[in-house]
Parts: structure tokens; C-alpha cells; sequence
């Protein structure tokens, strides 16, 4: 005696949607949170610490999309010295720990939103 199910065949291919629109929503996810990023790190950069003192360290934290999705965001070029002295980053840290919470629920969030959207079209 065998069971069937019905509408299995229509399930199926819904699965098989998920990962496209997976990427997609939570590429889009990654976009917002690395903006929001780097425009805290902009707010909590410290003006006239750099050579000039116009605050032009602001414009060089950046957010450059890669091809899979992910978001690079760039604090400068005083953030990238890994060897010697390369000095205080007060922007940085407290950008990433201010973030990283909204990030995570904006994260969950596309991720139900996909599965959500795929099964109640």
C-alpha cells in the first residue's frame, strides 16, 4: 500500500527556487547593512584627528559590493596596517558592536521573508 502525496510535484519546485531568492534578498539585506555601517563609522569618525583636520577621512570609508553578494566596506586606509603602530581606530570597533545586532535580525529576517514569499505567492 503506498501513500501519495498530493501536490508534492508543485512543493518541489518551490524548494527548488529558494536558494536563487535566498541570495537575492539577503544580498540585498547585506547592501543595507553595510550602508548603515559605514555611515555610523562616518558619524563617529573624530574630525581633526587626521593630518588636515577637515574631517576628509570621512569620505574614504567606502562600501564596494563583490560579486556573491557580500558588501566590503573600507574604513581607510589607516585601518589596513597590520604590522607597527598604526594608531587609535575610535570609529571602527564601536560602528561594528552598534550594527551588529540590526544586522543579524536584518539577516533573519530576509531569510523569512524568502521562505515566506516563495510558499504564499
Amino acid at each position: 500500500m503506498s501513500k501519495r502525496v498530493i501536490g508534492a510535484d508543485r512543493v518541489m519546485r518551490k524548494i527548488s527556487q529558494l536558494p536563487r531568492k535566498l541570495q537575492q534578498d539577503i544580498a540585498a539585506a547585506n547592501a543595507k547593512s553595510a550602508t548603515e555601517l559605514a555611515r555610523t563609522a562616518k558619524v563617529l569618525i573624530p574630525v581633526g584627528g587626521d593630518v588636515h583636520g577637515d574631517g576628509h577621512e570621512r569620505e574614504k570609508i567606502t562600501v564596494t559590493p563583490q560579486e556573491d553578494g557580500a558588501q566590503l566596506v573600507d574604513f581607510g586606509p589607516k585601518s589596513k596596517v597590520i604590522e607597527g603602530k598604526r594608531g587609535p581606530r575610535p570609529f571602527v570597533n564601536p560602528a561594528l558592536s552598534v550594527t551588529r545586532k540590526r544586522h543579524k535580525n536584518r539577516a533573519k529576517r530576509a531569510v523569512n521573508k524568502a521562505v515566506k514569499g516563495l510558499f504564499h505567492d
